[in-house]
């Protein structure tokens, strides 16, 4: 039990530090309305669960087959976070919406698909898991165990992410980015840009390297 409170702790802390995702929902949420902000936390957690499969069921057999398959995904990760932070920030400006309505062409799909690409290339998230299920879901532990582990990871992310989408999108809130909407989308989207240049030039072996605790 005192694992789990430990995991819990930890999982948490991960999932509150700023990142990709942060940005991604609250942008989401302060400028297009809470049903796509919820929509891009939801992809977030359902992308949670491919990065946990891989982690905790079929690292080692990767590991062998692909040697540099973290490098592929952390390339193509940072190649995403600068073309969606380049294309915020050189967005042409367009005339506010009123703050309490919702952006009516914003697909609840479409939002999904954000978020899910957002946290299923984001290498940040795969460290994270990885290193976790190398301390506690190694060949000793059960598969009942690591899906619980899974099941914790997942619905943090769907909690925080999700209350960060309802904070941000309440109508002050909301009309206070809106006001300034061409500034918001060049602060978060060159911090964007700026995430995926220090990804890109982050060094995987490190992480290659603990994954041996599965093989």
């Amino acid at each position: 039990m005192s694992q789990f409170f430990m995991v819990l702790g930890v999982v948490w802390l991960a999932v509150i530090s700023p990142g990709a995702d942060f940005a991604m929902v609250s942008r989401t949420s302060a400028i297009e309305g809470r049903r796509a902000g919820l929509m891009v936390a939801t992809g977030v957690a359902a992308a949670c669960w491919l990065h946990i499969t891989y982690a905790a069921f079929g690292l080692a057999l990767l590991s062998r087959a692909f040697p540099n398959l973290l490098d592929v995904v952390r390339l193509i990760g940072a190649a995403y976070l600068i073309y969606m932070g380049a294309g915020m920030a050189l967005k042409t400006p367009t005339p506010p919406a009123p703050a309490a309505s919702e952006t009516p062409s914003v697909e609840g799909g479409r939002a999904f698909g954000r978020g899910l690409l957002t946290n299923a290339l984001n290498p940040k998230t795969a460290i994270f898991i990885i290193s976790l299920y190398a301390q506690v879901g190694g060949a000793d532990a059960s598969s009942f165990v690591k899906l619980g582990y899974g099941a914790v990871i997942s619905l943090s992310h769907l909690i925080w992410f999700g209350a960060v989408a309802v904070f941000l999108s309440q109508a002050e809130v909301r009309r206070r980015v809106l006001q300034h909407r061409r500034k918001a989308d060049i602060v978060i989207g060159g911090a964007l840009v700026l995430l995926g240049v220090a990804l890109a030039l982050y060094d995987m072996d490190g992480v290659q390297a603990g994954s041996a605790a599965f093989q």
